[in-house]
């Protein structure tokens, strides 16, 4: 038996077509800890929001659940906006070559680490940095962040008091895709062109 690889507009739709038949309820069977949304939730069930997406090729970058509230003091501009469906802090931070970046803060992300851990020209005192890309495309997401203290060689993940910075302009929330598709997909009938 032969199967052929569908790529372009009937991928989408079908993609489409298969997410409408889902629900969004995943059962988490995290061991090591618990998250904050999972206390949240009976039995360790935990209701997925939104997914946010890399913007340049679509693949996961992070969950809305983990959008967190991380403050950097060396914020431009800082303000509470309503972003994937609830009050998010975003924050326009300046690199030392002055571009400007909005940004939001995540517990979590899925992409990829590089480079070795930076400590100048941190916007957040005390923690060190690093590039985030993304796993699937490598376009710039944002940055990794965690404290001096624990961000060695072999430190790879965020503990728990590490985080992400996401750039706003490189990702694309999940249900917006979505919606894009959704107008863009019109089906007609067979002898109606």
């Amino acid at each position: 038996m032969k199967f052929r690889i569908m790529t372009g507009s009937g991928r989408l739709a079908i993609l489409l077509f298969l997410s409408v038949l889902f629900s969004f309820k995943f059962c988490a069977t995290e061991t090591s800890t618990e998250t904050e949304t999972e206390k949240d939730v009976d039995q360790g069930e935990t209701i997925l929001e939104d997914y946010l997406v890399c913007r340049t090729c679509g693949a996961d970058a992070a969950l809305s659940n983990f959008v967190i509230s991380q403050l950097s003091p060396k914020a431009l501009v800082a303000a509470n906006e309503t972003l994937f469906g609830k009050e998010v802090l975003v924050q326009i931070l300046e690199n030392p070559l002055g571009l400007r970046y909005e940004v939001v803060t995540s517990r979590r992300a899925t992409c990829k680490r590089i480079g070795v851990w930076t400590k100048s020209h941190t916007w957040f005192p005390g923690y060190a940095w690093k590039l985030c890309l993304c796993s699937r495309c490598s376009a710039h997401l944002g940055w990794m962040f965690e404290p001096i203290a624990t961000a060695t060689d072999d430190q790879f993940f965020p503990t728990e008091k590490g985080f992400y910075v996401i750039v706003l302009s490189n990702i694309i929330p999940e249900k917006e895709v979505k919606s894009l598709l959704a107008s863009a997909y019109t089906p007609t009938a067979p002898g109606t062109d």
